[in-house]
């Protein structure tokens, strides 16, 4: 008899996405896995402090082998993060990563999106989030958060916006906006 671990993660290895930037660059969209850890420490690395924020659904850690690891070896039941990758020269390059955390009773989770800096604004970000909400929602969430510093229009309100969320302040912190998404 197949497990509910083993059946999600056979569910997402089967995921797999072509887009292309708008640069014209083709990335390639999929879950994270435990062999990407070399990939995620060095996107990690290519990160300021409230990009890696972000990556982490509002902690801040360093960009070390510990902290890659634990960003690939995602719990299949709750978790899910896509990476977006790209090939630039011969190798493969991680250049985005979008990933949610569901609540324990799996009608909600909380999520983020992290592009590398020279890959923003090629519509990365919003390819990630796009196949992210559609994971989610196969598998029965109906609510999807994510919090930003409210310091004003940014990059990250703007595709919330367009991507459907919408936006509140929140109510434990006048500093941070969060963005609900209704998916059922």
């Amino acid at each position: 008899m197949t497990t509910a671990r083993t059946a999600s993660t056979e569910f997402m290895a089967r995921m797999r996405w072509e887009e292309y930037a708008r640069s014209g660059d083709v990335v390639q969209i999929r879950p994270i896995c435990p062999s990407d850890k070399t990939r995620e420490r060095a996107f990690l690395g290519r990160l300021s402090a409230e990009s890696r924020a972000n990556r982490f659904i509002g902690l801040v850690k360093d960009a070390s082998d510990d902290v890659a690891e634990e960003l690939t070896s995602v719990d299949p039941i709750r978790e899910v993060t896509l990476a977006a990758f790209a090939h630039p020269g011969a190798r493969e390059v991680e250049i985005g990563a979008a990933c949610y955390r569901a609540s324990e009773d799996g009608s909600r989770c909380d999520c983020t999106v992290t592009v590398d800096p020279a890959w923003q604004k090629l519509g990365i970000g919003t390819a990630l989030m796009r196949h992210l909400i559609d994971v989610a929602r196969s598998r029965g969430i109906r609510r999807m958060y994510a919090a930003a510093v409210a310091t004003g229009p940014s990059a990250s309100h703007m595709l919330a916006e367009r991507l459907g969320f919408h936006a509140r302040p929140d109510p434990e912190d006048p500093l941070v906006t969060t963005f609900e998404l209704e998916l059922a």
